[in-house]
């Protein structure tokens, strides 16, 4: 009866415990939020800074409300708070979207998109295997007759079309103007032989053209694969940066070194309205090892105990 008596108080004073030091709690009494922790993991990683969370005067008051023997409890689960977030999915992502964010990344030259315009390139021949059959049944059903009056017709409209162009595109025009011409008087008299050269002649438009069409798609995959080759690099440091666990090793030993070499014992004297070290040496310190200070040994030794424990979890 003892021992089960002795098993409640023990899960009640457990149970107690877990109220009291729950997350929300923990935020509540530092004037802690999840955006100052989430945009303050966030910007120590990107700047390589130490892990050292500013503060604000809500902060600072609220904090000066927890009793003395209490802050170092405070100081751990804070810690376990940080630690979770910066462990968690949704940090991964956020810190991966930043790195993303600050690259020149250009996803036009992706492996997907390059791919694509070579498969492209590939298909250009089948594509004109299938336009010239198609055209080649096309002109099976069409009566000879009718072919040559109808190609009699188109040159006028041509003549009008190459007077409206300039340049590259109007030899073109002039130039099919004239074999069109060449072959009418060639086969006036003979409308099915005409049948059959214009069909080669049709032909050999679209194969001079797919050719010129395909020529251009490789130079342009040419350059997409010259620029695919630095996206993959641009990738893989992209990939590198996001593994942010060898960045957060080093701030966590850096935090270790700065509570270690803080000097609590260290004597201050008034200057007028100001605290100041007596140790000049002191007085040149960051803010962030004067923020140490005044924080005290209690709650320093705490977070320095609480990351030597997370570096060490890191390291295995």
């Amino acid at each position: 009866m003892k021992t089960k008596k002795l098993y409640e108080i023990i899960a009640m004073a457990a149970l107690a415990f877990g109220i009291a030091m729950r997350p929300a709690d923990v935020l509540k009494d530092t004037g802690v939020t999840m955006t100052h922790v989430r945009t303050s993991a966030l910007m120590n990683m990107e700047n390589e800074g130490e892990l050292i969370f500013h503060t604000n005067g809500l902060m600072r008051e609220a904090s000066l409300r927890i009793p003395a023997g209490s802050r170092a409890a405070t100081v751990r689960m804070l810690g376990s708070v940080v630690r979770s977030y910066v462990e968690s999915d949704a940090f991964a992502q956020a810190y991966r979207q930043s790195v993303e964010s600050r690259s020149s990344l250009d996803e036009t030259y992706s492996d997907a998109n390059v791919a694509q315009q070579a498969a492209q390139v590939e298909g250009a021949d089948n594509a004109l295997k299938m336009q010239m059959a198609a055209t080649q049944q096309a002109f099976a059903t069409l009566d000879p007759d009718m072919v040559y009056m109808a190609v009699q017709g188109q040159v006028p409209q041509l003549e009008a079309q190459a007077a409206s162009e300039q340049g590259a595109e109007r030899q073109a025009i002039q130039q099919q103007i004239a074999q069109t011409k060449k072959l009418l008087a060639a086969h006036a008299g003979n409308h099915a032989e005409f049948k059959k050269q214009y069909l080669v002649y049709v032909q050999q438009v679209l194969q001079q053209g797919a050719e010129k069409n395909v020529q251009t798609q490789r130079e342009e995959l040419a350059t997409a694969q010259t620029h695919n080759a630095k996206y993959r690099q641009q990738k893989a440091e992209i990939e590198a940066k996001s593994n942010y666990r060898p960045r957060l090793r080093k701030q966590l030993q850096a935090f270790v070194n700065l509570c270690n070499s803080v000097d609590f014992n260290a004597k201050l004297e008034a200057r007028g309205s100001r605290q100041e070290f007596v140790n000049p040496a002191y007085r040149n310190q960051s803010s962030e090892w004067k923020l140490l200070f005044r924080m005290g040994k209690e709650p320093v030794m705490a977070a320095r105990d609480f990351a030597r424990q997370w570096l060490a979890d890191l390291n295995k």
